[in-house]
C-alpha cells in the first residue's frame, strides 16, 4: 500500500502546484485583493488574508516535498488536513465579506467562494474523507454568512436564503461525488491500457524468450548429463557451474519479465537513465527482427532520475515497436541516452513547452517511412493513428506521454521522410 500512499501524496503535488502560470496569479490575486480591499474598507485584518494563506501554502509545500517513496497513511492523513487548513486560509475573508452589509463586499465575496467550489470539483479529490471535510469547510463559511448577515427584512427572505444555502451544498455535495467517482474510472481506465500495452508487448516477445529459454534449457541439460559421465572433480565442476550459470540466466530473466508485467502503481525510484537503458537492452532486442539492424548507445553522461521502471520500459517498448512499424522492408534502429538542457522555449510533441533545466533524454531513430507532417500534431491525441486498420489502437505515443508528463517531463518528434527521432524528455532528481 506503500505505492498508493506515494502517489496520491503526488496527485495532491501535482494538483496544487503543478500549474504554475496558475499559481502565480493565484498569490498574486491575492495580494492585489488585499490592497484593494484595505483601500476600500480601511480594515486592518485585510493583510492577514494573503499572510495567513501564503503561510498555510508554504506549510503545505514543505510537507509534501519532504515526503519520500516510504509515504504512509498518515502522510496522506496529514497532507489532507494541511489542504483543508489552506482552503480556510482562503474562504474565510470572502465569508466574512459577503456577510457585510455594502452590496460590492457581498458581490465580491459570494463571487470568490463560488470560485472555490469550481475549483473543489476541478481538483476531483478521490479520498473519501478528504471530500467530506472540504464539504464541512464549505457549509461552515455559509452558515457563517448566514448567521451574521444583516437582518433581512421578512421572515420569508430569510427561508428563502436558507434554502438556496442547503441547495447549493447539496449540488456541491454531488459535484464532488461524481468528480470522484469520474476521476477513480479514469484512473482504472489508464491502468488496464498500460496492462493492456504490457500483454501486447509480452506477446511479441514470447518467440524471442521462447528460444532463449530453449537455449538455456540445453545448455543446463547437457552440462548436466556431461557431468555424470566426467571422473575428474575439476572437469565435473566447471561444467556443473556453466549449468548453474544458466539457470541463474533464466531465473533472472523470468524476474525481469514478471516485475516488467506486474500490476502496479507508479512506483518511482532512483536510477540512472543509462544504467536502466542498458538493463532493458536485452528485452528491448527481442523486439526487433533480424532485417533491422539494431544499437543502443549513451554518451556517457550521468542522468540520475526519479522513475517508475516497469513504466519508462513499457514507454521505451511503444517507441520501439512503432519504429519497427515503419520499417517493414528492413532499415536502421538506434537507441540512444543522453544529457540535454531546455532553455523553456521547446516546444514538444503535444505542443506545450517544458521547465528550464537538465533532462535525461533516452530516444529512438529509425530510418522508416516518417511521419506526415500534417499528423505530427495529432500522433500524441488519444486513437488517432497512422497504421492501416486493425494494426493499431492508437493509444501507444499518448501513454508515452502521458509517462512522461506524469515524471514532470515530455516527449518529441522529429520526422521526415528517411526516418523518425522519438525523444523521452526526463527531469534530473525531480521530487516528489
Amino acid at each position: 500500500m506503500t505505492t498508493e500512499y506515494r502517489k496520491e501524496i503526488n496527485r495532491l503535488y501535482q494538483v496544487e502546484y503543478g500549474a504554475k502560470p496558475e499559481l502565480v496569479l493565484r498569490f498574486v490575486g491575492i495580494v492585489f485583493g488585499a490592497a484593494v480591499l484595505y483601500w476600500h474598507t480601511g480594515w486592518e485584518v485585510s493583510w492577514l488574508w494573503p499572510i495567513g494563506f501564503c503561510l498555510a501554502h508554504v506549510l503545505y509545500y514543505l510537507f509534501l516535498a519532504s515526503r519520500d517513496e516510504e509515504s504512509s497513511i498518515w502522510d496522506v492523513r496529514i497532507a489532507c488536513l494541511l489542504f483543508l487548513f489552506v482552503l480556510i486560509s482562503f474562504l474565510w475573508m470572502p465569508a466574512m465579506m459577503a456577510a457585510q452589509s455594502d452590496a460590492t463586499l457581498v458581490f465580491v465575496g459570494s463571487t470568490l467562494m463560488a470560485t472555490v467550489l469550481v475549483f473543489l470539483v476541478r481538483r476531483g479529490d478521490t479520498i473519501g474523507y478528504l471530500v467530506a471535510g472540504e464539504l464541512l469547510v464549505v457549509c461552515c463559511m455559509y452558515v457563517a454568512v448566514f448567521i451574521y448577515r444583516p437582518a433581512l427584512e421578512t421572515s420569508v427572505s430569510h427561508w428563502v436564503s436558507l434554502m438556496v444555502n442547503f441547495v447549493l451544498t447539496g449540488y456541491l455535495a454531488q459535484a464532488l461525488i461524481l468528480s470522484r467517482q469520474a476521476t477513480l474510472a479514469s484512473i482504472a481506465a489508464a491502468e488496464q491500457a498500460v496492462q493492456r500495452e504490457k500483454m501486447a508487448a509480452i506477446g511479441e516477445l514470447a518467440g524471442g524468450v521462447a528460444h532463449d529459454f530453449n537455449n538455456l534449457l540445453t545448455a543446463i541439460l547437457g552440462n548436466l548429463e556431461l557431468s555424470h559421465e566426467l571422473e575428474d572433480g575439476a572437469e565435473k565442476n566447471a561444467v556443473l557451474k556453466e549449468a548453474h550459470d544458466a539457470a541463474k540466466r533464466a531465473e533472472a530473466e523470468v524476474k525481469q519479465l514478471l516485475i516488467y508485467a506486474r500490476k502496479a502503481p507508479f512506483f518511482r525510484v532512483e536510477t540512472d537513465l543509462s544504467d536502466s537503458a542498458a538493463e532493458m537492452a536485452d528485452l528491448v532486442r527481442r523486439l526487433v527482427p533480424e532485417h533491422v539492424e539494431f544499437e543502443m548507445k549513451s554518451d556517457g553522461s550521468e542522468m540520475p532520475v526519479y522513475v517508475d521502471k516497469p513504466h519508462l520500459l513499457t514507454a521505451l517498448f511503444g517507441l520501439v515497436s512503432n519504429a519497427v512499424d515503419a520499417m517493414p522492408e528492413g532499415g536502421q534502429l538506434k537507441v540512444v541516452t543522453q544529457l540535454q538542457t531546455s532553455d523553456g522555449r521547446m516546444v514538444m510533441a503535444d505542443g506545450e513547452d517544458i521547465e528550464p533545466g537538465a533532462y535525461g533524454v533516452i530516444s529512438v531513430h529509425d530510418t522508416g517511412t516518417g511521419i506526415a507532417k500534417q499528423d505530427l500534431p495529432r500522433v500524441v491525441q488519444p486513437f488517432h493513428s497512422t497504421k492501416p486498420p486493425g494494426q493499431g489502437t492508437g493509444l501507444g505515443l499518448p501513454m508515452v506521454l502521458g509517462f512522461a508528463r506524469d515524471h514532470g517531463g515530455a516527449i518529441r518528434l522529429l520526422s521526415e521522410t528517411s526516418g523518425t527521432v522519438a525523444e523521452i524528455w526526463l527531469p534530473l532528481k525531480t521530487k516528489p
